[in-house]
């Protein structure tokens, strides 16, 4: 049935004339479905009358295809200077070069790279700074001591400088607390199993909020991985008997947990979702120049999304994401068309990927330097690295009515 005031779970089409139609949930029949027409993705949000639509389609992707170092310490007097590189595991080699600027001594290192045939390997400037980057990054090896050094040259990785230590954690920021829950179901099921990981189940005295949630035998104090009780202190903040504790007063502990909405702090206070919608679109257009003198996407997941709807698409920014799926059931027992919440329904129904609360989903964020946009992977549950390979699912706006 197609309806021209849409809401979560409708069906985003082309029709016959390339226009934009929404069939209603749990209405879409595939032997009825017309021809001419085209399933494109499912409505995830609706503000008044704009709609957040997901694509019917997501793909695991990196954030980077490479691993990028900043190179400094290099001498730009127009003498000759020698250097030493060592590049994922090479024998060392002598590298030569006389620069006056930047540019020249880009270029000097790229006829390095050539000379000793290191075709997977690029040297570049961006935004004012030298890059010699590995073009086929697969694993955090590449950042080992002893993989790639120099002397005479400082490689400092670009992650070191993008993503300093705990760049994430204002993601996992939950009212005053730490790490938020995005998923309250999934963090339900997942954390009412004894977990032997000391993350979830203490080996100190618990004595305020921690940072990750407590699974359910530790809340209780009757976990077989630990001899001694605690979390008496937890029981004490949440159970009228801290003795006899229920599984609704440990399912309150964890809705304390849950990310909410306003949530934005630390890193992300206060800023405009539009701000950083307009500052992420940059990242889907900006190339490198390989070894072999070709242009590549720098950021494959940005450009991945940026397909989706002719260009309208991108990653969606971490408040976006929850508000769209933190209520999302599939990852716990399955969808089907009569299960399961209202978006995995329909994506079920045209054949699309599931949204799982179970996986990890790339989210856009500005990091704390202010200096680029960067995507980072986030659990339903909790927060991770940024240069894994992650679910990438594009979403777009869409003002209401349409033509």
């Amino acid at each position: 049935m197609v309806t021209n005031n849409p809401g979560i779970g409708d069906i985003l089409c082309y029709d016959e004339n390339r226009k934009y139609r929404f069939i209603q949930l749990d209405t879409f029949l595939a032997g009825t479905f017309p021809s001419a027409w085209e399933t494109l993705g499912v409505v995830v949000l609706r503000k008044g009358n704009q709609v957040t639509v997901c694509s019917k389609h997501n793909e695991s992707k990196k954030f980077m295809e490479v691993f990028p170092y900043i190179v400094t310490g290099q001498v730009l007097d127009g003498a000759e200077h020698t250097a030493t590189l060592k590049l994922h595991g090479s024998e060392t080699f002598e590298f030569k070069y006389t620069a006056s600027t930047d540019e020249e001594f880009v270029e000097a290192l790229q006829e390095f790279l050539t000379e000793h045939d290191f075709t997977d390997w690029s040297a570049y400037l961006m935004d004012g700074k030298v890059i010699l980057q590995y073009d086929n990054y697969t694993s955090s090896e590449y950042a080992d001591e002893g993989i790639t050094w120099a002397t005479g040259l400082t490689l400092t990785a670009k992650q070191d400088v993008d993503f300093p230590e705990k760049v994430s954690s204002f993601l996992r920021q939950y009212r005053d607390f730490g790490n938020p829950i995005w998923n309250l179901g999934r963090a339900k099921e997942y954390y009412y199993n004894d977990l032997e990981n000391s993350q979830y189940n203490p080996t100190t005295e618990v004595t305020q909020m921690r940072t990750l949630p407590v699974c359910w035998p530790a809340f209780c104090g009757t976990s077989q991985y630990r001899e001694k009780d605690y979390c008496l202190w937890l029981r004490q903040k949440y159970c009228s008997d801290p003795d006899n504790p229920k599984i609704e007063e440990w399912s309150k502990y964890l809705e304390d947990l849950t990310f909410s909405i306003p949530c934005m702090v630390g890193m992300a206070s206060r800023r405009s979702g539009e701000i950083q919608l307009s500052a992420a679109e940059r990242l889907k257009n900006i190339t490198y120049k390989a070894a072999d003198s070709t242009f590549r996407k720098l950021y494959p997941a940005f450009a991945y999304c940026d397909e989706f709807l002719e260009g309208k698409g991108r990653l969606p920014i971490p408040s976006e994401f929850f508000e769209a799926f933190g209520n999302v059931t599939y990852g716990l027992d399955g969808v089907t068309r009569s299960k399961a919440d209202p978006i995995n329904r329909s994506l079920y129904a045209i054949g699309g990927s599931a949204i799982s609360c179970a996986n990890n989903f790339f989210v856009a964020v500005k990091n704390v330097k202010g200096t680029i946009w960067i995507a980072i992977n986030i659990a339903f549950l909790a927060g991770s690295s940024a240069y894994a390979i992650v679910t990438a699912l594009p979403v777009a706006r869409i003002e209401l009515p349409m033509d």
